[in-house]
């Protein structure tokens, strides 16, 4: 077992707002034993407006070596290396984030002031996973004639709320928003990457956002942010049908361009064998509860299992 701290920035003084809990595993099965493994973790709270971390701990099975540094984006990021010979590797975070419980102040602006600030054209570009160009008919047909900020993000994450159906199984970590549009179905991420394609063609900025649902217990969870010009980042989530929700409703882990920058664990291992399955459960709760290891693995003993293809994880 490895552990490694987060100190919390300041004390548990958290002027009013909301103590939430948090824990997040995965558990990794291998088909034959392997050698090394590599490992960029992004499971941590980030300290932004409306949210500051209290307490993190991570833990590692097997134990291995880790160093903690930030990507561009300001994510915290763990690169993890593990060299004891294992077929199951086991990854846990847990901690406390103090969240806003207002709502994000929003001051109406017409579109066109929001349309791609000089400092933001990365995020109305196109992605890995985004091209704003393969959706724009599909935007204007659904923005229509609003020519305001607000209700331009309103038609556009109602509609991917409407017609975009919550299914498993249809989509993968590669699926392209222009794919999502077109087949209309998908998960959590897929109605991310399409909203943020339809304002993106708009020339809205947009940022792609991965956490936890406060007060849930299931798998990670993802939802944008799009870009107001005087106010900030604001929320909206496709896949419950929210806009501008509080910041206690989320714990926000990492942000990124696409779900590609922000993938919970990604590495690469060696090994003669490949992954056979993996699960990933996490759950938060407005307490000052501190989980630990045994919570994380008991946890994954009811963890919804995912059999993997042929190439590695």
């Amino acid at each position: 077992m490895d552990l490694v701290s987060h100190p919390a920035a300041s004390g548990r003084d958290t002027g009013g707002d909301l103590t939430v809990s948090y824990i997040y595993a995965a558990r990794y099965e291998y088909s034959s034993v392997v050698s090394v493994n590599d490992n960029q973790l992004r499971v941590f709270p980030r300290d932004e407006p409306g949210q500051k971390t209290l307490e993190s701990q991570l833990w590692v099975l097997p134990a291995g070596s880790g160093e903690t540094s930030r990507d561009r984006f300001g994510n915290v990021v763990q690169s993890y290396r593990v060299t004891e010979h294992h077929t199951s590797l086991v990854v846990a975070t847990a901690g406390l984030v103090s969240l806003s419980p207002e709502p994000p102040a929003f001051n109406e602006v017409p579109l066109a002031r929001a349309v791609e600030p000089p400092a933001a054209t990365e995020l109305t570009a196109t992605s890995r996973l985004i091209d704003p160009d393969s959706v724009s008919g599909l935007a204007l047909d659904i923005a229509g004639d609003s020519d305001s900020l607000l209700e331009t993000a309103i038609r556009v994450n109602s509609w991917v709320h409407r017609e975009v159906r919550y299914l498993r199984g249809w989509t993968h970590v590669e699926t392209t928003a222009e794919q999502v549009a077109s087949t209309r179905v998908g998960v959590c991420q897929d109605k991310t990457h399409l909203v943020m394609g339809l304002l993106r063609s708009m020339g809205v900025p947009c940022r792609y956002v991965s956490g936890l649902i406060a007060g849930q217990r299931g798998e990670t969870h993802s939802w944008l942010e799009f870009l107001h010009p005087d106010d900030g980042w604001m929320g909206a989530d496709p896949t419950r049908g929210m806009i501008l929700p509080p910041a206690r409703d989320y714990v926000r882990f990492a942000v990124g361009l696409d779900y590609s920058d922000v993938s919970p664990v990604a590495g690469s291992f060696v090994s003669g064998g490949r992954t056979l399955e993996h699960a990933v459960i996490s759950a938060s709760d407005y307490t000052e509860r501190c989980y630990g290891l045994d919570d994380a693995l008991g946890l994954l003993e009811n963890a919804y299992a995912v059999e993997s293809g042929p190439e590695t994880v």
